[in-house]
């Protein structure tokens, strides 16, 4: 029973670190991206090819899939 409680109270702490994490994550992230949307705007970074785009959409959609 005492081996079962340490596993469960283990078990919780990793996923409190884990969500954790992505938090820490999630937040750099959206303070990139805010500077990459300036950026873009002002003209320093242009979407030219169809692979630029492709790569925005894979980045927004694991950015989904993290938030999952």
């Amino acid at each position: 029973m005492e081996n079962e409680n340490f596993d469960l109270d283990y078990e919780i702490e990793k996923a409190m670190e884990k969500a954790e994490s992505i938090d820490k994550y999630k937040k750099i992230i959206r303070i990139a991206l805010g500077k990459w949307l300036k950026n873009l705007q002002s003209g320093q970074i242009k979407l030219d090819k169809v692979s630029d785009l492709k790569i925005l959409i894979e980045a927004d959609l694991m950015l989904k899939d993290i938030e999952n």
